[in-house]
């Protein structure tokens, strides 16, 4: 089953967007891919930016987190915005 990333944050620094599009979120290391990405909140307080990250299974999501390439990467987002929140996923829902 996938696993997920799911991002909320305001963005406080133009300088963010070098966070975004950084390669290791766009899926170059892990098999991370952007699964959806939006600046549109409808209803409620909201963020100004919901980042989706798809990896191919909520382990390899998590140790994605965990990495020193995140880590290191996390600096740049934290600098530029605030009120972040990552939520890991798994995308294995089942009902019963």
């Amino acid at each position: 089953d996938k696993g997920f990333w799911l991002v909320t944050t305001t963005i406080t620094n133009p300088d963010f967007a070098h966070y975004v599009e950084a390669p290791f979120i766009l899926g170059s290391m892990r098999g991370g891919s952007v699964f959806a990405k939006d600046i549109e909140t409808v209803e409620g307080n909201g963020f100004k930016l919901v980042e989706i990250i798809e990896f191919p299974s909520k382990k390899v999501a998590s140790e994605a987190y965990q990495s020193i390439e995140y880590y290191e990467l996390s600096k740049l987002g934290w600098a530029n915005s605030s009120n972040t929140n990552i939520t890991i996923m798994d995308g294995g829902i089942t009902h019963k």
